[in-house]
């Protein structure tokens, strides 16, 4: 039911297709598109991958806008968007926490009550001073929208968060109406338990996210990098840093399910441009490229050189698309 996929196809020639539910276009522009169902990002894609499609289900989705969100619905899945213009992210912590609160609202309008999988990408998340760093005040807005929602710790969803070098913000939410299950890393402290180091309200979040719809089952893996604990391995080093992220993904995925399908839909961020052909050496033996995408990003932490994200699925899937 579920899928993920890289193409170079135009969304205007595959959004009407059965099963495609949004089309993330990798585009150093952050804002609404005019086509929805199409989610900009404002990141450069170093592998020439320019869009992701997000398939679920094998029905032509149903789109519209409600409360300046942006959604897509087939079935019993919703994917939904809202974007931060530059003015807004002079104050993240406020505009995260009304970002949220309009998600919701649609979420709560259409019948979604799951939350499934969750995309942050803002500008400068490394910029400004201890609690007033972008990514900590985003925090804090996010962790504000759960609470009013009465989200427990255990109900946070997968989730990255990544910087751009654009203007604005997006987030972008998979929900469902089938029950999910979210999942830690035995090798990671969960992120909603950080010490106060790492700011006023811990990152709201989980390391995996599972849903079985009908036998189809779909895992989510979050923005995983190179922590063991809650600390940073390997400061400036990124093939160590690589080495330490790919034993995380490969250790949360057993413990979910040990005959796991390969992972799809694979995610490289870097920070700097200049890793991309070691990172990409180092990798070659690990995934599939056809299935993965290495994209210029900020990590949420300014000692992090690399984080990876990936998806699992098994059962009958869309198949990619025609043009």
């Amino acid at each position: 039911m579920f899928q993920q996929y890289f193409t170079q196809a135009l969304p205007e020639n595959i959004l009407q297709q059965k099963g495609v539910l949004s089309v993330v276009s990798f585009e150093p522009r952050c804002q609404a598109s005019s086509r929805i169902g199409v989610i900009p990002v404002g990141f450069d894609s170093l592998s020439e991958q320019p869009f992701e499609v997000l398939c679920y289900g094998d029905s032509v989705a149903q789109r519209g806008v409600l409360n300046d969100c942006h959604w897509s619905v087939i079935d019993d899945v919703i994917c939904v968007s809202t974007w931060l213009n530059a003015d807004d992210c002079k104050a993240l912590n406020v505009a995260s926490f009304q970002a949220y609160q309009k998600l919701f609202s649609v979420l709560s309008e259409k019948g979604f009550e799951y939350l499934v999988r969750a995309w942050n990408f803002m500008p400068n998340i490394n910029s400004g001073d201890g609690d007033c760093e972008q990514y900590k005040l985003f925090c804090a807005g996010r962790e504000r929208a759960f609470h009013e929602r009465k989200l427990s710790a255990q109900q946070y969803p997968a989730a990255s968060a990544l910087g751009h070098h654009s203007e604005g913000a997006v987030i972008y939410l998979l929900a469902s109406k089938k029950a999910v299950c979210h999942h830690e890393n035995a090798r990671q402290q969960a992120a909603y338990n950080y010490p106060r180091e790492y700011g006023p309200s811990s990152p709201s979040f989980a390391r995996a996210t599972s849903i079985n719809i009908e036998g189809d089952q779909a895992i989510f893996v979050s923005g995983t990098a190179s922590i063991v604990g809650h600390k940073t391995q390997h400061i400036g080093n990124l093939h160590a840093q690589i080495n330490t992220t790919i034993d995380n993904i490969k250790a949360l995925t057993q413990d979910i399910d040990t005959d796991y399908a390969p992972l799809k839909a694979v995610r490289v961020y870097l920070r700097h441009r200049s890793d991309y052909v070691l990172a990409r050496q180092q990798l070659s033996e690990i995934f599939d490229f056809s299935q993965t995408n290495f994209l210029l990003a900020d990590i949420c932490r300014e000692n992090l050189l690399v984080e990876i994200e990936a998806a699992s699925f098994k059962g009958k899937h869309c198949k990619d698309a025609k043009v």
